[in-house]
């Protein structure tokens, strides 16, 4: 409830669990709260809403804006009205690669809340448009991360029975950035018999990635992740896979055989007195499909790794043994049965990959199978923000690009960039 956010710093707790604000008495979805500690809770649910608060009041600046310049700019260039709103991006990035940003087309699958936590920043940032994939689930039922849709249906003045979340997010996303535009495609299936998350997945062809700029996919299976990477690499657009699960999340980037892009360096002067100088250096490098990402091995994650296999990320290696598994099961590991497989493995996996005995640790892998159905808020935001810097990235060619895997866990509260399988610059 947007309304009364100044009145969040305490709620009140009903027998049924229920939260909601002290003020109103709206309730907050009774969902969100048999997945986190009480604290968490309360702290996630008003940063949210508070942000959100701040969004809505920029984005008005910015509609007005938008309407009253509209029709001011030549083809393909700032309006006076965009440089205002964009102005601190502008100053980072430079206007060529906001110029690029209005132009950029993103596609979007998988309506999560890590999707939400993306999608949120690119569209903040400027991008020129992005399409959300219609996946048939209501909004009333959406993920109890996905701020969104959650927002999208409290402000729903039609039937909300009717409204999806694909719906919701998107009437959501159009308000948070009156320049660019919001799209929903796809086949919307009958109420209440939603299709799975990978027949959602089965709807995106060629046709439908076809001059886009950037594929987002939230939550796929390995068998999507593969084939939608290969359409992605051949219609020419960056893609991403990414997935939080319980509370551990990570994502897999491939931005095509040769990603050219502009890294800026400060150097310093052997002149007494002169201040450091900003060089631009434009740079080259590889990335390899998804399909051959995902079939790395552990001894893989080492190569150009500074520190070998010592410093790898161990999430990142069950990150992989939890593909395997799903490849050779044809699901991804879900239940306390899955985990000891996985578990009782390690041993052969390490001697396979010329590992010591105990490199892999098995509370790791535990954390990485996690809550196969649930989203830590946090870590959704902390993936989604590195996620969606990424995205943008991919665009602008500003910055070194993650290749091409990141990985986090609530547990040490630490994200790490590991190198799956793309050759060494």
């Amino acid at each position: 409830h947007r309304g009364c956010v100044g009145s969040l710093g305490s709620v009140r707790r009903s027998t049924t669990r229920e939260r909601g604000c002290t003020k109103c008495g709206s309730i907050v979805n009774p969902e969100v709260v048999q997945y986190f500690p009480t604290r968490n809770l309360e702290m996630y649910i008003v940063v949210k809403l508070r942000s959100l608060q701040t969004a809505r009041a920029t984005c008005a600046l910015a509609f007005d804006f938008a309407m009253a310049g509209a029709s001011d700019a030549a083809d393909g260039e700032l309006t006076d009205e965009q440089r205002a709103v964009y102005d601190r991006q502008l100053r980072v990035w430079g206007v060529d690669a906001q110029r690029r940003l209005g132009h950029a087309k993103f596609f979007v699958a998988g309506l999560s809340g890590l999707c939400a936590e993306a999608c949120k920043n690119v569209v903040l940032a400027g991008i020129g448009s992005v399409t959300l994939l219609e996946d048939g689930v209501l909004a009333q039922d959406a993920h109890p991360g996905n701020f969104l849709a959650h927002a999208g249906l409290a402000d729903h003045q039609g039937d909300v029975g009717a409204l999806t979340v694909a719906q919701a997010m998107g009437a959501t996303l159009r308000e948070m950035n009156p320049f660019g535009e919001v799209h929903v495609v796809g086949t919307r299936p009958v109420i209440g018999q939603g299709p799975s998350t990978d027949s959602s997945f089965a709807q995106i062809t060629e046709h439908e990635l076809t001059n886009m700029d950037v594929v987002l996919l939230c939550g796929a299976s390995v068998l999507e992740r593969e084939r939608i990477g290969d359409i992605s690499r051949a219609v020419g657009a960056s893609i991403f896979a990414g997935t939080v699960r319980g509370y551990a999340g990570d994502f897999v980037a491939d931005l095509g055989v040769s990603f050219e892009h502009v890294v800026e360096t400060t150097v310093t002067s052997v002149t007494a007195g002169a201040l450091p100088e900003k060089v631009k250096t434009t740079k080259v490098c590889g990335f390899v499909p998804l399909r051959a990402a995902l079939a790395s091995q552990w001894k893989d994650l080492a190569v150009g790794r500074e520190g070998g296999m010592r410093r790898v990320s161990r999430l990142a290696a069950a990150s992989l043994s939890a593909v395997d598994f799903e490849k050779k099961i044809g699901r991804f590991p879900s239940n306390e049965t899955d985990k000891k497989i996985l578990i009782a493995s390690i041993a052969v996996t390490e001697r396979e990959n010329g590992l010591n005995e105990g490199w892999m640790n098995p509370e790791t892998v535990a954390e990485y199978v996690g809550h196969p159905n649930e989203e830590a808020p946090a870590v959704a935001a902390v993936v989604g923000g590195v996620l969606a810097q990424e995205m943008l990235r991919a665009v602008t060619k500003v910055g070194e690009p993650c290749r091409n895997g990141f990985f986090f866990a609530m547990d040490g509260g630490q994200g790490s960039v590991e190198n799956l399988g793309c050759p060494e610059v």
